[in-house]
């Protein structure tokens, strides 16, 4: 059995986003998103403290030493104070805390007020030309896009002001962005991890990208291997802790579905939220070994 240090529950917090990119699959229907009442919210993440804290059948199999809760999205800086009572709570809970996010409304104030706060700081990074994120659709309505001067901006910011935050960098192998090279960003920036995923099939609007083309992605970027972390679809099956905008675990599903959830954790069990999911604690550890062992797919 492979061992985990920590355990990382994603919390996709909200389902809007101020981009739009076309491989998307955080789209939930507008749920009746947790965040809207604080006290339910607390409630929720109350329940997953007290169960993954605690000695838990999962716990048993990866002797995880602490639990990271990531908040992600949609865009979870959208939600402004919202998002800093939750990620506060959560802290008071115990959770090691992070973010991923698109990073375009990371200000010098938050990176002042709340940068210490985080374990990690995950930015999602698909493209680094204008045209490749408006293809994407990492675009405000606006037409704004995160510039690579900006991102490095943030990176020297973070590092300067919370040292011990790590930086990540998230990006999802698409049509778009196949044949980019990120080697100049990646040296410049240097982050704690570079994670290169492969886009979703998770519905039938959205296209995949075929094997070699993936492997020639990965190939390419062998100058940085130190920092890749990279996830095949298979590795993302059913090898994330992911609960969704209106409080319920779901999982990755088919094409047609997208995706499949549990009942909402207010009105069940956590053990019983993730049989009805079918998290994989083998495949969970496993994609962290696999972070160390870079292969060509990985």
């Amino acid at each position: 059995m492979s061992k985990a240090n920590q355990l990382v529950i994603n919390y996709h917090i909200t389902e809007k986003c101020n981009y739009d990119c076309h491989y998307c699959y955080a789209k939930w229907a507008k749920p009746n998103e947790l965040h809207r009442d604080l006290g339910e919210m607390k409630q929720v993440l109350t329940k997953l403290a007290q169960y993954f804290l605690s000695s838990n059948p999962i716990q048993q199999k990866l002797q995880y030493q602490s639990v990271r809760l990531n908040f992600a999205g949609g865009e979870p800086l959208l939600l402004k104070q919202r998002f800093i009572e939750a990620l506060d709570y959560a802290i008071e809970l115990g959770f090691k805390t992070s973010i991923i996010t698109n990073g375009h409304l990371i200000s010098d104030q938050f990176i002042i007020e709340h940068s210490h706060k985080l374990q990690l700081l995950g930015i999602s990074y698909d493209s680094c030309h204008v045209g490749g994120q408006q293809k994407i659709g990492r675009i405000t309505a606006s037409g704004k896009v995160l510039s690579a001067a900006r991102l490095q901006s943030i990176f020297h910011q973070v590092k300067r002001q919370s040292p011990t935050t790590e930086l990540k960098i998230n990006t999802v192998v698409n049509q778009f962005n196949v044949e980019e090279d990120f080697t100049a960003l990646i040296t410049a920036l240097q982050p704690n991890k570079w994670k290169i995923l492969r886009v979703l099939p998770v519905f039938d609007s959205i296209q995949t990208i075929r094997d070699p083309q993936f492997e020639a992605f990965v190939a390419r970027h062998q100058a940085v291997k130190q920092v890749m972390s990279v996830e095949n679809n298979d590795s993302m099956t059913n090898s994330y802790l992911m609960l969704s905008p209106d409080g319920a675990f779901f999982q990755n599903g088919d094409q047609a579905q997208g995706y499949f959830k549990s009942r909402a954790l207010l009105t069940i069990p956590i053990d019983v939220a993730l049989a009805e999911t079918g998290f994989d604690a083998v495949k969970f550890a496993q994609r962290y070994v696999n972070a160390t062992q870079v292969q060509g797919a990985a």
